[in-house]
């Protein structure tokens, strides 16, 4: 039984990473979002800053030659050297880098699998598997040189290890969960505040206060010592103690926004103030971006209250990260299958919820975590990516239900057709 499940496995994950070849050597360079001369965006500034890393040492992204940076966070950049440094800095260093972020999808579809085996059973395990296998924007994800495709396999480790964690309890088990949230900071900074999520779970389950502390302790430590040689370096270069990055200004100015579009009647009443911290320091712009959210929140309660409570939210969750057709698969198809998967997921979270809302608080927990996060700063379909990959799980659970149901529903017509049978004898 095991070997079969194995095999399912196997040829599920080959298919995933045959794809992903298939979709690199089809569209090369295309489905890059910026120009490799221009570097006008940020999947190009990445490709240089793993450059610039490789054979200066120093972490950069707008200046290349200069300035060193804080503004994004060393994982990408230091995979992108790492793999350079065998393949080359030119095309075969960026094709060599693709090639890994196959096998990084191929794993994050495995851990998928062990995730839903670990809460339901085999069938769910598999229908994850496919589910994730046949998702469209996956293989456009895989393509580009983002961090979707590293932060989404750390994301679904981190709930495998806290499934884990959860269930034996373990000191080493909470290392392995605090190793990959460090992984999963390393790529992107929201998941820096993950342990808090964790910690709310505790107290949902009552854990005893000893138990909590040291957990705490362990997670703490881990995530601590992982993250040192990034907290060391930026104190060396800035003279100060920088935890993660120096760019939340910009996205929280976005995010008060409504859709994107400047605040018309805050400009008007406030020019010179929008005119200088636009553009300013970082703490300007959140001094900017608060006070848009103050000046909305007294000028149009409303609207803004909606977008605020319900827009930021569809418009996070509702679009596919899926900016550029991968071997033809055009935009509505695609749209029309993530809008599929979003409905079955949140009908299978709704179930899980009311079949056991404990046996699910992992789930449930690092799901509404990393919805809730974007939510104060600027919201689109990117950043919900790695989130949709989590629903395959939920939405396996449905379908898994949907199918059990029309099963138990034609064994309950044949067994009545047997009766009458039996009465008519």
């Amino acid at each position: 039984m095991g070997n079969k499940r194995d095999r399912f496995l196997m040829w599920t994950c080959l298919i995933v990473f045959v794809l992903s070849l298939l979709v690199m050597i089809i569209h090369g360079n295309s489905l890059l979002l910026g120009s490799l001369n221009k570097l006008d965006n940020d999947d190009v500034r990445y490709i240089r800053s793993g450059r610039y890393l490789l054979e200066t040492g120093h972490l950069i992204y707008y200046n290349p030659v200069t300035t060193p940076s804080a503004f994004i966070m060393p994982g990408l950049p230091l995979l992108l050297a790492g793999v350079m440094s065998i393949f080359g800095t030119g095309e075969a260093g960026i094709y060599a880098f693709r090639v890994l972020q196959a096998l990084m999808t191929v794993a994050t579809v495995a851990v998928l699998y062990s995730c839903s085996l670990k809460l339901f059973n085999r069938q769910a395990a598999r229908i994850a598997a496919v589910a994730a296998a046949a998702y469209v924007p996956l293989y456009y994800a895989g393509n580009l040189v983002l961090t979707e495709t590293a932060f989404t396999l750390t994301s679904v480790l981190i709930l495998y290890c806290f499934i884990v964690a959860l269930d034996k309890g373990r000191i080493r088990d909470y290392i392995l969960l605090g190793l990959s949230i460090a992984a999963a900071i390393y790529f992107r900074p929201t998941a820096a505040l993950l342990p808090l999520a964790i910690g709310a779970v505790w107290l949902l389950k009552k854990y005893k206060f000893k138990t909590m502390l040291k957990h705490t302790v362990v997670l703490s430590l881990t995530i601590g010592v992982c993250l040192a040689p990034w907290w060391i370096r930026n104190y060396q270069v800035f003279h100060q103690f920088i935890p993660l990055t120096n760019s939340s200004a910009n996205p929280l100015l976005l995010g008060m926004l409504i859709n994107g579009n400047e605040p018309a009647d805050f400009i008007r009443d406030h020019p010179q103030i929008y005119n200088t911290y636009r553009h300013g320091s970082e703490q300007q712009q959140k001094e900017l971006a608060w006070m848009i959210f103050r000046y909305q929140l007294t000028h149009h309660p409303f609207i803004y209250g909606a977008w605020l409570l319900f827009g930021k939210l569809i418009r996070l969750i509702i679009l596919p990260f899926y900016w550029a057709p991968v071997m033809g698969v055009p935009f509505w198809l695609t749209g029309l299958q993530h809008l599929g998967y979003l409905a079955l997921a949140i009908v299978g979270l709704w179930r899980m919820f009311k079949l056991s809302a404990q046996r699910f608080i992992s789930l449930f927990a690092v799901t509404a975590y990393f919805i809730i996060i974007y939510l104060p700063f600027i919201t689109m379909e990117r950043y919900f990516y790695p989130t949709m990959l989590l629903m395959m799980i939920p939405l396996a659970y449905a379908v898994q239900s949907m199918i059990e149901n029309r099963q138990n529903k034609q064994k309950g017509r044949a067994g009545s057709s047997s009766y009458d049978v039996n009465l008519g004898a």
